[in-house]
């Protein structure tokens, strides 16, 4: 397993930073699969607990969300965001009157949850990059807080890991691979901020401290997701590393909150 995650590893982190670098086009159908793939992920969870939900419109917002982030006017990104929510939302609630009564209310919100949770926070993604003039530092920066947070969590939780917050939940992590993992973010902020001084030391540190936060509980909502379908994976379609969803959960919550962060507290 070990060597297996290694070789996914080496082989999809430069694709990525090269994703990140590229920006444009290739970045929005890198997301959009992305999206796909973690749409098809939550349904198998979802089956499950006996939900199903409405095709068209889960795997439409793989394609939705990616495209008004890519395709928005500079500087009114959440505006067309807000609107395809609420255009995605009266979409959801024509299906339950039009097919009433084949989707019960469970689909209908575990379809609009599930659209949300994955499209929509997947293409703040593309929103980094659109940053101007340091988008793809940005995003690449972002990848690196939450690689950072992962990986220190892991080390020093297996290290010196005694306390367990959620045992029932999550029964490996710890206080101490909490703390690690802030800490592995913020050592990674100093070094990035003297090799690619973008923002300023504060800025830089406060965003690494509030994203090493927010990526562990990005870990944790998808792992009681799990736990509510009961399967140890969400897939398998990366080596050692399992589904996309287990692969990118940290990142669903650390690239909507460096977003908000990077707009409106650290301009």
């Amino acid at each position: 397993m070990f060597w297996k995650r290694t070789i996914t590893a080496l082989i999809g982190i430069p694709v990525l930073i090269l994703l990140v670098y590229a920006g444009g086009i290739p970045l929005a159908v890198f997301v959009v699969l992305l999206a796909l793939g973690g749409s098809f992920e939550i349904q198998r969870i979802y089956r499950r607990i006996d939900i199903r939900c409405p095709q068209l419109l889960i795997y439409g917002s793989a394609f939705l969300f990616p495209l008004l982030a890519y395709y928005a006017p500079q500087g009114r990104e959440y505006y067309f965001m807000f609107a395809g929510m609420m255009v995605l939302l009266l979409s959801h609630m024509m299906v339950l009157v039009l097919a009433f009564p084949r989707w019960g209310i469970d689909s209908i919100a575990a379809s609009y949850l599930g659209s949300c949770y994955i499209s929509a926070l997947f293409s703040h993604l593309i929103l980094i990059r659109k940053l101007s003039p340091y988008g793809w530092q940005l995003l690449l920066f972002v990848f690196l807080l939450t690689w950072a947070c992962d990986i220190g969590a892991y080390f020093i939780g297996r290290l010196c890991g005694r306390r367990h917050p959620y045992p029932a939940l999550s029964p490996h992590k710890t206080f101490e691979g909490s703390a690690g993992g802030i800490l592995f973010c913020i050592g990674v902020a100093v070094l990035f901020q003297f090799l690619c001084p973008v923002l300023t030391y504060p800025k830089v540190l406060f965003l690494a401290i509030i994203t090493g936060f927010v990526v562990q509980i990005g870990d944790l909502a998808e792992s009681a997701l799990k736990r509510i379908g009961r399967v140890k994976d969400s897939g398998n379609l990366l080596p050692g590393h399992g589904g996309i969803l287990d692969r990118f959960d940290s990142l669903l919550f650390s690239a909507p909150v460096a977003y908000l962060l990077i707009i409106l507290v650290l301009p």
